[in-house]
């Protein structure tokens, strides 16, 4: 739910700054690859559990490379979305809430580029119910 939501904003941020002309991919295309393009890969996640009594809660740490492909592979068009990819640095979700990613590293390799960017987001989750004790009777004796 939380990745999805991601995916989504990192893929509209990419249509704002590069317009209909760069084609932006989730899932991995077998054929019809259309240059230039994206590829969101999310890399995997990580949650910690966050100090506090009455809520649940977590951070989760989501690592995704975005992985690009210039028209003509050349180093300058490559060079140019790497440099407009830090854009990224701010994404919103679907529900209007604004993301700050917190590392940004692009890497050119074989032509192509790969940039890799992490996001952390605070998650709360619901407590289930539970039955709370009503009475407790304790009972002490000392050892003959």
């Amino acid at each position: 739910m939380v990745i999805n939501s991601v995916i989504t904003g990192i893929s509209l941020k990419i249509k704002e700054l590069f317009g209909d002309t760069y084609h932006v991919y989730d899932d991995a295309v077998t054929q019809g690859m259309e240059k230039p393009c994206f590829f969101i890969n999310f890399l995997d996640g990580e949650e910690s559990r966050q100090i506090g009594l009455e809520t649940k809660s977590y951070l989760d740490t989501l690592h995704f490379d975005i992985t690009g492909f210039a028209e003509n592979d050349d180093r300058a068009s490559l060079n140019d979305m790497a440099d407009k990819l830090y854009y990224l640095e701010y994404i919103s979700l679907n529900d209007g809430t604004l993301l700050r990613a917190y590392s940004l590293k692009p890497k050119i390799q074989d032509n192509v580029l790969h940039f890799f960017i992490d996001y952390k987001i605070f998650i709360n989750k619901k407590d289930t119910e539970s039955t709370k004790m009503s009475e407790f009777d304790y009972n002490e004796e000392v050892k003959k």
